[in-house]
């Protein structure tokens, strides 16, 4: 038998090209092995007190179930340079007084992770920092350590001498986090693993990766923005309903979930802005929307819409023709939601109505209201889902209750 030594394909005879990753020259003669399989029968196995550490930063409790658990491996996975290490960091700080923490880096060397620590936080580590691909060193150095976290960044780097392939191929990636994995859970200790993506925007390496461990987060952003959005695509023990919002700065990532002092500023005296609550992944956000009318040049009037579905604004604006009798044919209308979120809620429909009509009667709303329901096509106002949960977000606003408002007819009385 042959064995391609990147994506553990076998066959009879050997080929110059593996049919299943495509890689060529890969193939290599097995040699059987008959080494004893050790199976840890459960009597055996030591249990120790599942511990929890606190973190100390709310937005991390958010996305990590309160805080980390020992023996749980977790999978941070982002952009590069998108604050994958920076955010790490911070976790270890808010809990390193009552976590035994030990740094592995097999990307950058120890001296970057330690000028990065002192740059965001103006004093040395008090845990030890690494730099080390090769798993076994790796192992034999925890073996006889009384450690409680550790850190690997990131798995693709990390090679393995029992397996055949490159750090990065699918069958290192493989072994090597299995071999992490069953470690951890034998000493008790939890782990943080950092991960790569392809450019499709996927985990890097085989799917086994996202299923051997506990918790799987994605740091993602706008490349030109200063916001990240981390957010959990599976937690075994939890939750993955919610979204942590953190704001880039030379400090690190500070969160920015409660927007409602910045948006106070940014809408006074500006008109055709009208205030709505979001939903991203049953989190609540107050956002601004921002609409223009402006007379058509062309033959067909414009109708754009950035951050929102322009399927939607078309429904809108036929809502609005044929129970408000307003002319929108012969106008460009334009609606914008400034800053770096995307939407997909339906239930910005009335404050994207709302801002249409003031802009078109050249009305100012105010800015206290907030509109968050949304429209059918018969011109009645649905009650929205997470009702409390918006309402929670807006508080200090005025949240205008969908039954003073049997239909599209009654927004003329808030302009």
């Amino acid at each position: 038998m042959y064995i391609c030594s990147n994506c553990d394909y076998r066959t009879i005879s050997k080929l110059w090209r593996c049919p299943e990753c495509g890689q060529f020259w890969t193939f290599i003669k097995e040699e059987k092995n008959f080494k004893k399989t050790w199976w840890i029968a459960l009597e055996e196995t030591k249990t120790k007190e599942s511990k929890f550490y606190d973190l100390g930063l709310e937005e991390l409790k958010r996305v990590f179930t309160g805080g980390i658990k020992s023996w749980w491996v977790y999978l941070l996975w982002g952009h590069p340079w998108v604050g994958k290490s920076t955010i790490v960091l911070q976790i270890l700080e808010s809990i390193k007084d009552k976590v035994n923490i030990w740094y592995f880096s097999g990307e950058e060397e120890s001296s970057a992770i330690f000028q990065r620590y002192k740059r965001l936080f103006s004093k040395e580590p008090n845990f030890p920092i690494f730099h080390s691909t090769k798993l076994e060193d790796i192992l034999e150095t925890l073996n006889d350590k009384d450690i409680e976290l550790f850190i690997l960044d990131s798995i693709q780097t990390i090679y393995s001498d029992e397996t055949t392939g490159v750090a990065w191929s699918v069958n290192q990636v493989k072994y090597c986090s299995e071999k992490l994995s069953e470690f951890c859970k034998k000493k008790n200790i939890s782990l943080i693993i950092i991960g790569h993506i392809t450019k499709s925007w996927e985990i890097a390496g085989p799917k086994y990766l996202e299923h051997i461990v506990d918790v799987v987060a994605y740091l993602e952003w706008d490349r030109f923005g200063e916001y990240r959005f981390l957010r959990t695509y599976k937690n075994r023990f939890g939750g993955t309903d919610d979204v942590a919002i953190f704001q880039m700065t030379e400090k690190g990532l500070i969160p920015a979930y409660d927007l409602q002092d910045e948006i106070k500023n940014n809408i006074q005296n500006i008109p055709w802005t009208v205030l709505s609550v979001w939903i991203d992944n049953w989190r609540p956000v107050l956002t601004t929307i921002e609409v223009l009318v402006n007379k058509t040049k062309y033959k067909f009037p414009k109708r754009s819409a950035i951050w929102v579905d322009s399927w939607r604004l078309e429904m809108i604006i036929a809502v609005l023709e044929r129970y408000m009798w307003v002319n929108l044919w012969f106008v460009d209308i334009f609606v914008n939601i400034p800053g770096e979120f995307k939407f997909f809620d339906s239930w910005l429909d009335l404050a994207i109505a709302m801002g249409i009509l003031s802009a078109y009667e050249n009305k100012q709303i105010d800015t206290n209201n907030v509109f968050i329901w949304e429209l059918s096509l018969s011109g009645k106002i649905n009650k929205t889902k997470f009702h409390q949960k918006r309402e929670k977000e807006a508080q200090g606003f005025e949240v205008i209750d969908y039954k003073k408002i049997n239909n599209i007819r009654g927004i003329r009385e808030f302009i």
